[in-house]
């Protein structure tokens, strides 16, 4: 094997490390579809962009084991991140679906959201669900695929990288998450506050009234009338968030 062929073989290697840290991080590519579909998925990526993307001059292959074990820390990372900003939105519609539920008296109505591989929200779910939808309608799948070919340019394959702001770029989307998630929820935060305010001056102006059981039947009601009013508002937050992740994917990689 000539040397040409073994850092085409090193490339290819490291984009698929990359490749199938990204789709295990994708709820596209979650628990459902099985492990062999994943890697198949990987092997595929890397065979097909390994000619097509240019070669990190500095890929060589290792002398030692311990060469091979970093440059496999270090795709595997890289993918990690990838699939992480993507997760960002399914994040932001479990924390937006619990505030949610909270103000309308859900909480205790989960359902198993097979996106995220854990119990959610019966709203949680429902926003998770709205999200795959749309991301497949507006084929934003697309440009994140797009995303992370581009990555392979940014970021070669294989190549160091430093911290540089990556680290402020990650805490500030996770705290983006909070922000977007109470913005979705303020209406209903609000309404939630007048009900309970209102039925506390009741409950001192009646005594016998039974305020704890009567309240939470109109907080369900009244929630659910907001919720229905604001749903547009929702979509528009979801379709915000969605629209950004291939910007976001970029803005979190490690570069120097």
């Amino acid at each position: 094997m000539t040397l040409a062929d073994t850092g085409l073989l090193l490339h290819g290697y490291a984009i698929f490390l990359r490749a199938g840290a990204f789709f295990f991080m994708l709820p596209i590519f979650g628990r459902p579809v099985p492990v062999l579909v994943r890697v198949a998925a990987a092997v595929f990526m890397a065979a097909f962009l390994a000619p097509l993307t240019d070669m990190d001059p500095s890929l060589a292959m290792p002398d030692h084991l311990i060469g091979l074990a970093g440059l496999t820390l270090r795709e595997v990372f890289i993918g990690f991140i990838l699939g992480y900003s993507v997760q960002i939105v399914f994040y932001l519609c479990q924390v937006a679906g619990r505030l949610l539920s909270m103000q309308i008296g859900l909480m205790q109505s989960n359902l198993f959201n097979p996106m995220m591989g854990e119990q959610s929200t019966v709203l949680g779910t429902g926003m998770t669900m709205l999200t795959m939808v749309l991301v497949f309608t507006l084929n934003v799948h697309y440009m994140i695929l797009h995303a992370f070919v581009r990555s392979l340019d940014l970021l070669p394959a294989g190549a160091s990288f430093g911290a540089g702001t990556f680290a402020e770029s990650v805490v500030r989307g996770i705290g983006n998450i909070f922000l977007l998630a109470v913005q979705m929820a303020a209406p209903l935060i609000a309404v939630n506050f007048i009900v309970t305010l209102s039925f506390a001056i009741l409950g001192r102006a009646v005594p016998n009234m039974n305020v704890l059981v009567l309240s939470f039947g109109v907080r369900i009601i009244v929630g659910f009338f907001v919720l229905i009013l604001i749903f547009a508002v929702l979509v528009q937050f979801l379709l915000g968030a969605i629209n950004e992740t291939p910007e976001r994917m970029l803005q979190y990689l490690p570069i120097r």
